[in-house]
């Protein structure tokens, strides 16, 4: 055995962790981010504010510091800005009843098999983007109501309902139609289904002209909303229900010249998630999306799954108000 004596072992350095002010730094830099939008941080704001609290939450668990004061902020942050925070909870309620039903969906360039899904829904008004053409829409027409079905084509967004439809202007555009449509009983409600401008798909944040490209696309969206809003009012036509793919989630500063008086029947009845594309994975963004104004009041919105498009289904149930 050997007679050297051993080495003293050198004490472990205690392990550094993250600092939990790095989570709340992120935190109220993504707050700013989402509170107030500009065309340069839509990068950002283009996806569901729930993968940036994800990170901020995996940060806070790492620092292992302070969690539960940093969980309430999250927690914070999910209420203002996070739809699933209030409808995963609200899939413990029952289905309360109505008398209106909604669809809305992306028939992926025409699909005759993704527009037939919608049937066993049982809507009666349905709203189509990148809709079949004329022969097979007065075709479906036929198939959801039978004798008390109509539509009307946009050519690119399409309504088909239960009841009569008369089309506001014999103007065609390529990204929306608005009608007057006259339900069975009588009953009137001006409605609107639209497709905005494609949105960016990039996830290159690294480079700045992606950023400059996210900028761009919601400039040219907002450009969109003011000509659509602008031709309506001329029009005097006043939207109860707008639905379909508006390429972006919920963005009240772009949005609001259209959709001012109407409020997002997901927001305020929306049940489980919420996200419509893309269809089946990964489906991150709800840009499909459906408004009413006060003369209905959403009870239910769920959004299903769909075999033979690229987006999910969007089914809204309204009460109609007195």
């Amino acid at each position: 055995m050997s007679d050297e004596p051993k080495k003293p072992k050198r004490p472990r350095r205690p392990r550094r962790r993250i600092s939990p002010w790095w989570s709340l730094a992120f935190g109220l830099i993504l707050h700013l981010i989402y509170s107030f939008r500009i065309d340069m941080t839509y990068a950002i704001t283009a996806w569901p504010a729930w993968i940036g609290a994800s990170f901020g939450i995996v940060l806070a668990l790492i620092s292992k510091k302070w969690i539960g004061r940093v969980m309430i902020f999250w927690l914070y942050f999910g209420i203002v800005f996070i739809d699933e925070v209030k409808t995963f909870p609200r899939m413990i309620l029952p289905a309360p009843q109505h008398d209106l039903r909604v669809v809305s969906l992306n028939c992926a360039g025409g699909i005759y098999a993704a527009a037939m899904e919608v049937k066993s829904q049982n809507p009666d008004i349905v709203f189509f983007q990148e809709s079949c053409n004329s022969a097979e829409l007065n075709k479906l027409a036929h198939e959801f109501y039978g004798d008390q079905g109509s539509y009307i084509d946009g050519p690119d967004a399409t309504i088909i309902a239960r009841g009569k439809l008369e089309k506001l202007s014999s103007k065609r555009v390529l990204d929306y139609v608005a009608a007057t449509w006259t339900d069975t009983k009588g009953r009137k409600l001006n409605v609107v289904s639209l497709r905005l401008t494609p949105p960016t798909m990039r996830i290159d944040l690294y480079d700045p002209s992606a950023w400059q490209s996210f900028a761009e696309n919601r400039a040219t969206r907002r450009i969109e909303v003011q000509r659509i809003a602008d031709e309506l009012k001329q029009l005097n036509f006043q939207p109860d229900l707008m639905g379909g793919d508006f390429n972006t989630p919920p963005d009240s500063e772009v949005q609001a010249h259209i959709t001012i008086g109407l409020a997002d029947s997901f927001a305020r009845a929306g049940v489980g998630y919420g996200a419509t594309c893309v269809n089946p994975y990964p489906c991150l963004v709800r840009i499909d999306q459906i408004w009413s104004s006060m003369k209905l009041n959403p009870t239910r919105s769920k959004v299903v799954a769909t075999e033979n498009s690229d987006h999910r289904m969007l089914i809204s149930d309204f009460q109609r108000n007195p």
